[in-house]
């Protein structure tokens, strides 16, 4: 009896390809901001009010993803008589988002902070810390699962004494230290893949200065990107490929045993 090899990902590519799936350009995003006042962006104040935001990744009427349930924000500061104020209200959220399908896609939420975030000691032999910490939800469709989170600071500077500890800006595990490097700065961790998932963050800040040389920390903008595992989606031609190829090899196995 002759036996035929049948293997799926060979023939979905091959007609992934004839359609001109795989080399399909990136598609831009449609995004919802859901109880903002903003049609661009939400403050963290207001996420953490009930606000949300909906990413449509290739702009076909489908969520793919949405960023809710943000809460236990906390802000600190040491030394007390440190002057900077709780930057909550001036961290403005906005997401984009791309998909190419049938092969990859991502949403991306930028933390843009209008004057920035800055610690600078005036005088004396000093260290200036603040730290701000938050939590949310980001929930995506079952056939495009999360596989990595990568965070990045955009737009961050650090000056520090040349010798001794330096200052230090960082977003999760994205850090500048010393004197600021290029940018941007950032650090990946593989999650999945996974379909929900609570995102923990904490962005901080420090800056030493002596008698003789100041020192400074700020921040200006941050970003975290979700990347993701593209599944063929039910109904289409390469997910019925999927499952009927499957369902084919199922039978010629059966025939050959």
């Amino acid at each position: 009896m002759t036996k035929i090899k049948y293997i799926i990902p060979t023939a979905t590519a091959l007609l992934a390809s004839a359609l001109g799936l795989a080399t399909a350009p990136a598609q831009a995003a449609m995004v919802n901001y859901i109880d903002c006042a903003s049609t661009s962006f939400c403050t963290l104040t207001e996420l953490l009010a009930g606000g949300y935001i909906e990413v449509d990744e290739n702009d076909d009427g489908t969520i793919e993803k949405v960023f809710a349930n943000w809460m236990n924000y906390e802000f600190s500061k040491n030394p007390m008589g440190n002057p900077l104020t709780d930057p909550q209200a001036n961290i403005q959220v906005s997401a984009t988002g791309t998909y190419i399908p049938g092969v990859s896609g991502s949403a991306t939420l930028n933390y843009t902070i209008p004057g920035g975030i800055n610690l600078a000691p005036p005088s004396g032999n000093v260290t200036w810390t603040s730290t701000i910490t938050w939590e949310f939800t980001v929930t995506s469709l079952e056939y495009v699962p999360i596989m990595e989170q990568i965070d990045a600071l955009t737009s961050a500077s650090v000056t520090s004494p040349p010798t001794g500890a330096g200052g230090f800006v960082s977003f999760n595990g994205a850090m500048i230290m010393g004197n600021t490097p290029p940018l941007p700065v950032t650090d990946t961790m593989t999650l999945g893949p996974t379909n929900v998932y609570t995102v923990m963050d904490s962005l901080s800040l420090s800056a030493r200065r002596t008698t003789a040389v100041p020192g400074t920390a700020s921040v200006m903008s941050f970003s975290q990107t979700f990347t993701q595992k593209v599944i063929p989606e039910p109904g289409t031609v390469v997910g019925l490929l999927a499952v009927g190829g499957l369902g084919l090899a199922m039978k010629r196995r059966q025939k050959d045993s």
